[in-house]
């Protein structure tokens, strides 16, 4: 048996924490990431149903973007509201009547919420995890400062 052994200390492999702290990290930012993706996305589909509900009224005029950073604008008066086109993801699009299309947003906000809380969930494990690793991490180093 070695003198740490017997003596009831543990080795640490200092390099694996760090290194499993690092990976941590960035998976940390990866999902920050997505998380503000599917928050945005959220947002958008509010704003498509809200859009909506503004379709109709009478003598109401609309600047359309054509494009997604403005760079172009329609003013657009009397729009019907007989029929819109939703997205149903990948490259399918499908025309309909508003109320099914605010039931279609309405799914697809569901679905995107449960997919927010899934990875709020994740989120909070992995930094509670990181977390963990870095005090792990500076009781090593205060324990190497003490010259332990």
């Amino acid at each position: 048996m070695s003198g740490r052994e017997e003596s009831g200390e543990m080795a640490i492999d200092l390099e694996a924490i760090y290194q499993q702290a690092v990976e941590l990290k960035d998976y940390i930012e990866t999902l920050q990431k997505t998380l503000a993706e599917v928050l945005d996305s959220i947002e958008s589909v509010k704003s498509s149903k809200n859009a909506i509900d503004e379709l109709g009224k009478q003598n109401q005029e609309y600047l359309l973007l054509g494009d997604r950073k403005g760079n172009i604008m329609f003013r657009v008066s009397n729009i019907g509201n007989t029929k819109v086109i939703v997205h149903l993801g990948m490259q399918y699009f499908v025309e309909v009547d508003p109320q099914t299309a605010k039931r279609l947003l309405d799914d697809k906000e569901k679905e995107l919420t449960d997919y927010s809380k899934a990875l709020q969930n994740e989120l909070a494990k992995s930094v509670e995890a990181y977390n963990q690793l870095a005090q792990v991490l500076s009781a090593i180093q205060a324990q190497a400062q003490k010259g332990g």
